[in-house]
């Protein structure tokens, strides 16, 4: 469960956090005892410290228990530090201005070494937008008081003590402050550069998907046209039931199909070349919205799903496929579908099923005179079927349309099955649930 709230930086910082907290535990415990064993002692000195332990044992536990509130722990701890480290800079500053009596070196327990510590925490954990403002506010907070106290009162600075606390809240902070000036600065160059790199690996993945695609496509469409004119073609030679006559007019035809595709695909292909130049033309060319059937005519892929369904289907059976002559009775139906938009990817895929289905039948379905379509939605689910009574399915190993067919049930996340009936004939069916369809088979947006 915590590997899926945590991305690996998150983990990493976790850890980091968890570290420092049980040193300031330990740390705390340690500086508690040895307050308690001073024979006099501040009364700041016995509150802070065992505070302090408290608070960082409460806050241990929630990040160990809760890995989600790291960031509520790194502002919390953030806060607490800089209050510990604030309130006895002002205590014993005010209390050596108030008492002549009294040195800020010979008082002012040792927290220089604490303040850099906590400054390197901030430059890891803190967001870069508030980093630098944290810094300078910290900076004021701690050093304004004992540098000003060291103004009115320079004879302690000739002390060994009066100077290390000169030169950590003076230059030391301050050059502290200057390297995370640069370092923000840096970090919104390189948090530059890194997301124009993801976006240009995000564009190259995305073309490579748009070719895919097209490779895809443009197997379909060879597929469901000139492929299915050739097998004929070869059928009818082979069984000497074509004259020459015939022979020729079918290999017209043939090559103006073959023909049309490779257009097609040059048209494909010149959109996918401006894309690399122009990323509005890359998102036109991924939601392309027509489709071209194997019979040469396009539809507009932005029509209703059962519309679609509709045009595919009156043009594939009047392609001239020898037994779509012999069907006596079409009966078709399409209900429309009920949940929201298929993207037009889908729609496409779907429509060259319905397509590859039906052609099926006019190239294989010897003796078919009924043939009968629908898209319904029944019990939830949305079922495409196409059903004929010709002579049934032939033994044999799965073709490329049927793999075809079974790629696509996966991807809306449904079943596909192709069956020959008891009283003849074959039914070719693809179903999927209507309220759980993949979010990728969906409109975005």
């Amino acid at each position: 469960m915590i590997s899926t709230i945590l991305d690996p930086q998150s983990k990493l910082k976790r850890r980091m956090v968890l570290a420092v907290l049980i040193l300031m535990f330990v740390g705390a415990i340690i500086a508690t005892i040895v307050h308690r064993l001073e024979p006099n002692t501040y009364p700041l000195h016995l509150i802070i410290p065992p505070l302090s332990a408290i608070i960082s044992l409460i806050l241990l536990i929630r990040l160990y228990t809760k890995p989600q509130s790291l960031q509520q722990v790194i502002n919390l701890s953030i806060l607490l530090s800089v209050m510990f480290l604030v309130v006895p800079c002002w205590f014993f500053s005010v209390r050596a201005f108030s008492s002549s009596n009294i040195s800020l070196v010979d008082n002012l327990p040792p927290i220089s070494s604490v303040s850099l510590m906590l400054m390197t925490f901030m430059l890891i954990t803190v967001r870069p937008q508030r980093l630098l403002l944290a810094t300078i506010m910290l900076w004021i907070g701690v050093a304004g008081p004992i540098l000003t106290y060291f103004i009115f009162n320079q004879e302690e600075l000739y002390s060994l003590r009066g100077l290390d606390l000169l030169m950590s809240f003076g230059p030391v902070m301050g050059t502290q402050t200057v390297l995370i000036f640069l370092h923000n600065h840096l970090q919104s160059i390189v948090e530059s550069l890194y997301t124009e790199r993801l976006q240009y690996y995000a564009q190259i993945v995305e073309r490579q998907s748009i070719r895919q695609n097209t490779l895809e496509q443009a197997f379909t469409q060879i597929h469901n046209g000139p492929l299915q004119t050739l097998a004929l073609l070869q059928r009818d030679v082979q069984t000497e039931q074509i004259s020459q006559t015939e022979f020729l007019k079918r290999l017209n035809e043939l090559n103006t199909e073959i023909r049309t595709v490779g257009h097609s695909l040059i048209d494909k292909n010149n959109t996918l070349i401006n894309s690399v130049i122009s990323p509005e033309t890359l998102e036109s060319a991924n939601f392309e919205n027509s489709l071209r059937l194997g019979e040469g005519t396009s539809i507009n892929l932005k029509l209703p799903l059962h519309s679609l369904l509709y045009e595919a289907y009156s043009l594939t059976l009047k392609r001239n496929l020898p037994y779509f002559q012999t069907i006596r009775v079409k009966v078709r139906n399409f209900s429309p579908i009920s949940q929201a938009s298929l993207n037009l990817e889908m729609k496409r895929d779907l429509c060259l099923w319905l397509e590859e289905a039906l052609c099926n039948v006019g190239k294989h379905a010897r003796g078919v005179t009924r043939i009968v379509v629908t898209g319904e939605e029944r019990e939830g689910n949305y079922i495409l079927k196409v059903r004929d009574n010709g002579c049934g399915l032939k033994p044999g190993k799965e073709r490329q349309g049927t793999n075809y067919s079974h790629l696509l049930a996966k991807r809306l996340g449904g079943e596909f099955r192709r069956e020959s009936l008891p009283k003849g004939g074959v039914i070719c069916e693809l179903s999927w649930k209507v309220g759980e369809l993949p979010k990728s088979a969906m409109i975005n947006g």
